[in-house]
């Protein structure tokens, strides 16, 4: 039996419900927002390490904006607009289809 979305009515793909037993949307009508990640070194000398930040879509735009002025660059020189990369929207079928999910949770 296929369960539908709540959103759309629409069938949830099966590998979406394989991998999110509990999902209730599908990927079109996920709140999910985009996602960004900025790459921070901390410490000092001998005892630096790199994180990764992630943040909300509009946090980062927030965020680059302000290098942007601290660098006295335009936003766009530094991150184009058609270089963010939104892989819940940009998710088909075909995408499900071709990868592998066996070896999830294997030790």
């Amino acid at each position: 039996m296929e369960k539908l979305c709540v959103g759309c009515k629409q069938p949830i793909h099966p590998k979406r419900l394989e991998i999110l037993p509990s999902a209730t949307r599908c990927v079109a009508c996920s709140t999910a927002t985009k996602k960004a990640g900025v790459t921070v070194t901390k410490g000092t000398g001998d005892h630096t390490y790199t994180e990764t930040v992630i943040m909300e879509h509009d946090e980062f735009v927030k965020y680059k904006e302000a290098e942007a002025k601290l660098n006295k660059t335009s936003f766009d020189e530094i991150i184009p607009e058609d270089e963010f990369i939104t892989p819940l929207e940009e998710e088909t079928d075909e995408n499900h289809d071709a990868l592998d999910f066996s070896n999830i949770g294997e030790d």
